[in-house]
C-alpha cells in the first residue's frame, strides 16, 4: 500500500465542504475530465434508494471502471470513500479530512493505493497519477466551491 496527501484552505464553511464532497452524484459538474478520470455516475438504484449514511457510485478511470462507496462519514468533519476495480487488482481508500478554520475550511485528502497481481509492476506510475489526479481534484474543488454564490438566510 502507498499513500499520498494533500491539503488545501478553501475560503468557505466547513459543511459547504463537506456537502460537496458528499454529493457524489454532482462531482462531473465541477470536476472536469483528465487523463485518469473521466467521469463519476451515480448508478439509477443507488440514487433512487440510497442506503442511509453511504453512496454509491462508479468513477470511469484510466484503468477501467472503478466500484465505489462511501464507507463512514461524520457530518462536516470526515468522509472515507473506498474504490476497487471489480477484478480487485486495484484498490483505493480515500479520506477527506473537513476542519473548520473560522470561516476557511482546511481540507486534507489521504489516499492509499494498493495494487495486486498484475497492477503490481506499475505501481508506483499508479501512485505517480493518483497523487497528480488528487491534487487535480483538491484545486477544483477550491475553485468550484469559492465561485459559488453564498446563500444568505438558509
Amino acid at each position: 500500500m502507498k499513500s499520498f496527501t494533500d491539503t488545501i484552505q478553501i475560503d468557505a464553511s466547513a459543511h459547504d465542504v463537506y456537502a460537496t464532497l458528499r454529493a457524489v452524484d454532482a462531482y462531473p459538474a465541477w470536476l472536469g475530465h483528465s487523463l485518469v478520470y473521466r467521469g463519476t455516475r451515480v448508478p439509477t438504484a443507488a440514487a433512487a434508494v440510497p442506503a442511509p449514511g453511504s453512496a454509491t457510485y462508479v468513477d470511469s478511470t484510466m484503468v477501467g471502471r472503478m466500484r465505489g462507496e462511501l464507507i463512514d462519514d461524520i457530518p462536516d468533519h470526515e468522509l472515507r470513500f473506498h474504490q476497487a476495480k471489480p477484478s480487485g487488482r486495484v484498490d483505493a481508500l480515500i479520506v477527506y479530512g473537513v476542519e473548520d478554520r473560522g470561516g476557511v475550511t482546511r481540507v486534507t485528502r489521504i489516499g492509499q493505493l494498493t495494487t495486486h497481481g498484475v497492477y503490481r509492476a506499475v505501481e508506483p506510475m499508479f501512485v505517480m497519477m493518483a497523487a497528480r489526479e488528487s491534487r487535480r481534484t483538491m484545486r477544483a474543488l477550491k475553485a468550484h466551491i469559492e465561485a459559488a454564490p453564498v446563500e444568505h438566510g438558509a
